[in-house]
């Protein structure tokens, strides 16, 4: 629910590659009874709609409210994320959610709040609240064309295994993240116009260190500009490629030398939608990042991604995500990295109320500039490997379980760790 979960962790062997993939084909092996044929177009296995088990809301005029509620306890055994000298620990965590959408037939409203409420049993210097509040809008202009706006607030902390968490911090790092975004959309006959811009902040909290001193984060604290446009045209049934350009702008608060860069990426493309078999896009472009001081490299180089759900049967989903991005990144200094992800997963219905799934991650950051106090150029490599179950007794309880272990090899002194967190929630919605 959170945006810095620690999928962002240190070294798996190439042996463990074969528990990936069995995990997944015994996932898509698993047989059941045969589903009723009620099929959302491109509907997956999670977001499959289940009338009988899916909460009500609460109706309040034209609009309906659906708070939610969750308890749940995880067992980390490496809280720290330090390669030696490992710490176990229990979390207890609450989670409460609501969230209030307009059931209008034309236009939209959607809000939602909630938070993460987390406490250890023994290392409470680990000890946090996240909160969150989103709202967004659609204004449907006419039948083709409409105007709509996101804007967040998330009060959120790093993760120990977060790649850019400072070693030595007394306790997690706090910042907020907030954002603003615009699009406007237009169909012209089959050709599909789409336009938007944005702002974003990110604002980091000084920490104490363990030996007492202050690690000053103001140099982490930014501003985000973008504007995108986008042309589709529904070339065939299932089929609309698109030409798409992204421009942002950053610039950083304070720093001696500071990373403030234009980034532009241009690609072509095409979403996928055929019947209820297979969703998504690829694309494959250009991107260019170009920094304000000489004492940065400017970059250069291919984009791609493809992001695609697959349903195997009306039982079972597999999802793959290829990604590659310029992102903005921090060692000891702002220092922006070159990060490519792999994923793939698997959702399987094995009954109608217990819903399995699988999912593997490989990710790749290369720093983009060397770390002015150890002269290295940093390179790390993370893999993530994660299993989990979810139970609904009715449409207003559930059980859910998940098991995911993690690691990351990276040149950076320090910086290794290998993880396994068991974690177990019980929810109530209405």
């Amino acid at each position: 629910m959170f945006n810095r979960m620690p999928f962002s962790v240190g070294a798996m062997k190439i042996k463990t590659w074969p528990l990936f993939i069995g995990a997944a084909v015994l996932l898509a092996g698993t047989s059941t009874t045969v589903i009723a044929q009620e099929l959302r177009r491109g509907a997956g296995v999670l977001n499959r709609p289940k009338p009988e088990l899916d909460p009500l809301g609460v109706r309040a005029g034209g609009f309906l409210i659906f708070p939610n509620v969750e308890l749940g306890t995880t067992y980390d055994d490496n809280v720290f994320a330090t390669e030696n000298n490992k710490q176990g620990d229990f979390r207890f965590q609450i989670l409460p959610t609501v969230t209030v959408e307009s059931d209008f037939n034309r236009h939209l409203l959607r809000f939602s709040a909630g938070a993460d409420v987390g406490r250890y049993v023994d290392n409470t210097s680990e000890n946090y609240i996240d909160y969150f509040f989103t709202g967004s809008g659609r204004y449907d202009i006419t039948g083709d064309a409409s105007v709509s706006t996101d804007v967040a607030y998330r009060k959120l902390h790093e993760d120990r295994g977060d790649p850019d968490s400072a070693i030595g911090a007394a306790e997690p790092i706090e910042f907020s993240r907030s954002s603003a975004d615009l699009t406007y959309q237009q169909r012209f006959n089959r050709v599909i116009g789409r336009v938007g811009v944005g702002v974003g902040r990110e604002d980091y909290d000084d920490v104490p260190s363990v030996i007492g001193v202050t690690l000053d984060q103001d140099n982490r604290d930014r501003w985000t500009y973008t504007a995108t446009g986008q042309v589709g045209y529904d070339l065939y049934p299932g089929y609309q490629p698109f030409l798409r350009f992204n421009y942002t702008r950053t610039e950083y608060d304070e720093g001696t030398v500071k990373t403030n860069s234009d980034n532009y990426e241009a690609v072509v493309g095409t979403s996928l939608d055929l019947t209820n078999l297979l969703t998504g896009e690829i694309f494959v472009g250009y991107l260019a990042r170009n920094y304000d001081e000489d004492a940065f490299d400017d970059f250069s180089g291919v984009s791609y991604g493809l992001a695609l759900d697959y349903s195997i049967t009306q039982l079972t989903t597999l999802n793959g995500k290829i990604s590659r991005a310029v992102e903005e990144g921090f060692s000891n200094n702002p220092n922006p990295r070159d990060r490519t992800t792999f994923r793939v997963g698997v959702d399987h219905e094995l009954l109608r109320n217990l819903i399995l799934s699988a999912k593997a991650e490989y990710q790749r950051d290369d720093y983009l500039n060397s770390d002015p106090l150890t002269g290295l150029t940093r390179e790390d490599d993370f893999y993530l490997l994660q299993a989990g179950a979810t139970y609904k007794f009715n449409r207003n309880l559930y059980l859910s379980g998940t098991y995911s272990y993690s690691t990351r090899d990276t040149n950076r002194q320090f910086g290794d760790y290998d993880r396994n967190l068991f974690m177990l929630r019980v929810g109530a919605q209405l």
